[in-house]
């Protein structure tokens, strides 16, 4: 039977359905092979570390050593020779600590308590060596840490003679939540007596008296990872380590081949039409400098694979709001810097679609956090990722459409939608109709225009022409009727904004945009300015690129103030 996407993070139903799945498994004998058993690996939200999880559960659970050919026949460490000597011989106590509610701290210590406590319970369900009533006497502690301290030595005095693996899922969630809008509290349960550092102190503990053979953590951030480190200090971090940058996320290779495998020959799409076009949304991530290719978030890219499958054409939404349209999670790490400094890196960001600064290892809240600490942040939630490295400064990009999209949302949310009462987006589908249908942009001038003459004295004392690009890159991304390019390179020349009809929805124009913006006091410099922008324009459109794309209108967009005019330059 052909391979069919199916979403989940449990690797035993995945293949029991007859999913397809993107063999990681050649990285298990690196890991088995590592200088040091236990390991932290970080990536984004989303990026397939709970099926990596679920990966190595079922490769090193003694329980699923009947079920090896099964679970494993068809991918690498199924092939002879190539599975490893652990395989099936550990005993797996798993956690998972998503999901956590932070809005009442004073919930977090019983919430942990109850996630500890379902662990210890799949664990003597999966294993035995305890009776319920045994079970309880566990329970009835106060402290995660205690929990373990009194679990770990009666499973030895019930005779327990095997390893135990630990996996912990999302070890740092709710302690990164709790980062953007509580730090005393963050402070004071991964400090040197906080409960969570006593929990991995005990671990420590029986890893080293033998217990505990193997260690595996996933995480978005090292922030927590950092606070503790004295306490667990045992385990290695090998985020930005090369050698293991693909053992999450999707390469080209993998790309290409799970389309092969899993579309129909009814699908109407080719499939190098569909590599071409999921390139530009979703490709971008790389998490090393010495990485040589780029990775695919897997949600993302399943989910629109999931769609297009199912009903022979893209999805509306190209970007899954449920992954990627949440500009809360930018707004949450700003709150790390003073205001200002938050909103110049995010605006730097904008305007350059890149940013250097040293990549933050270890985090430390108690000299204070800097500039480079926030953009290391953006790139371990996947809002930034690598593009070059010299010494140690690296150079950020913006990985993708989608993350572009998410920065855009935020801009809308800061300076739009927070300062602009009732100003919605009823009116919007008429400027678009207009651009698309006739290719004329007076509707999008009236519309920016009463943006900007909402804004207050004090808003506009600071306003530019980023700002500008920002307000109308807002309007145009509503319903992604156009794929907006910002600073578009043609020839080693850059245009502001090259707005491309998408294929999906009806229409005949397509744009080039220049923009210029200046204040009141600059209106003598307004004649100059616009000849300039024409020359830039006739310029534009005589490069041999622009010159092939069909239904191509380039405008002239000028503000003063709050007052615009569109020129159009044939």
């Amino acid at each position: 039977m052909k391979k069919r996407i199916y979403l989940t993070s449990d690797y035993e139903t995945l293949i029991k359905n007859n999913g397809y799945y993107v063999d990681k498994t050649r990285f298990i004998p690196l890991l088995e092979n590592y200088s040091n058993p236990n390991v932290f690996f970080l990536r984004p939200r989303r990026f397939g570390k709970s099926l990596l999880l679920s990966v190595l559960e079922h490769y090193y659970g003694i329980q699923y050593r009947e079920d090896f050919n099964e679970l494993f026949g068809e991918y690498y460490v199924g092939q002879p020779n190539q599975s490893t000597a652990l395989k099936n011989t550990y005993h797996i106590f798993r956690f998972d600590f998503s999901g956590i509610d932070t809005e009442n701290v004073d919930n977090l210590l019983p919430a942990f308590n109850n996630k500890v406590i379902g662990s210890i319970k799949i664990f003597a369900a999966n294993y035995g060596f305890f009776s319920e009533s045994e079970l309880d006497s566990f329970f009835n502690q106060r402290t995660p840490a205690d929990i373990l301290s009194n679990f770990f030595p009666s499973l030895i005095y019930k005779g327990f003679s095997g390893k135990i693996f630990i996996l912990i899922d999302e070890y740092d969630h709710f302690t990164n939540e709790l980062l953007s809008f509580n730090i005393d509290h963050f402070r004071e349960i991964v400090s040197q007596n906080g409960w969570v550092r006593k929990f991995y102190e005990v671990i420590k503990q029986f890893i080293g008296e033998g217990l505990i053979g193997r260690f595996f953590a996933t995480g978005v951030t090292p922030v927590t990872l950092d606070s503790m480190t004295s306490g667990f200090n045992i385990a290695k971090n090998i985020t930005t380590d090369p050698l293991y940058h693909k053992m999450a996320g999707f390469t080209e290779d993998e790309v290409r081949r799970l389309i092969e495998a899993v579309s129909s020959k009814e699908l109407q799409f080719e499939p190098e039409k569909i590599s071409d076009d999921i390139r530009k949304w979703y490709n971008g991530s790389k998490f090393s400098i010495d990485a040589r290719e780029r990775l695919y978030n897997p949600q993302m890219l399943l989910n629109f694979l999931n769609y297009l499958f199912n009903h022979g054409k893209y999805p509306p939404d190209m970007y899954d709001p449920s992954v990627s349209s949440d500009y809360s999670k930018i707004k949450k790490q700003l709150g790390i810097l003073k205001p200002q400094e938050s909103y110049n890196v995010i605006t730097e960001i904008i305007e350059n679609e890149t940013i250097c600064d040293e990549l933050t290892q270890q985090y430390d809240f108690e000299t204070g956090l800097e500039r480079k600490d926030l953009i290391s942040l953006l790139f371990y939630n996947g809002l930034l990722t690598m593009e070059s490295g010299e010494g140690k400064l690296v150079t950020f990009v913006i990985p993708n459409y989608v993350s572009k999209i998410m920065y855009w949302e935020f801009i809308r949310k800061l300076m739009v939608e927070e300062n602009v009462a009732g100003l919605g987006f009823v009116e919007l589908m008429p400027v678009l109709d207009e651009m698309r249908f006739e290719g004329r942009v007076s509707k999008l001038i009236d519309y920016t225009s009463a943006i900007i003459n909402t804004l207050s004295n004090r808003d506009l004392s600071g306003f530019r022409e980023l700002n500008l690009k920002s307000i109308l890159v807002t309007i145009l991304s509503f319903s992604q009727i156009y794929r907006i390019n910002s600073e578009f390179e043609i020839n080693r020349k850059y245009v502001d904004l090259l707005l491309e009809l998408q294929p999906d929805y009806k229409g005949k124009y397509s744009f080039i945009l220049e923009l210029k913006y200046l204040k009141l006091n600059e209106s003598d410099k307004y004649e100059e300015i616009k000849r300039n922008g024409i020359e830039q324009l006739q310029n534009y459109l005589r490069l041999e690129n622009l010159k092939k794309k069909e239904n191509m209108k380039a405008w002239l967009i000028l503000f003063l103030n709050d007052k615009g005019e569109a020129i159009e330059i044939k």
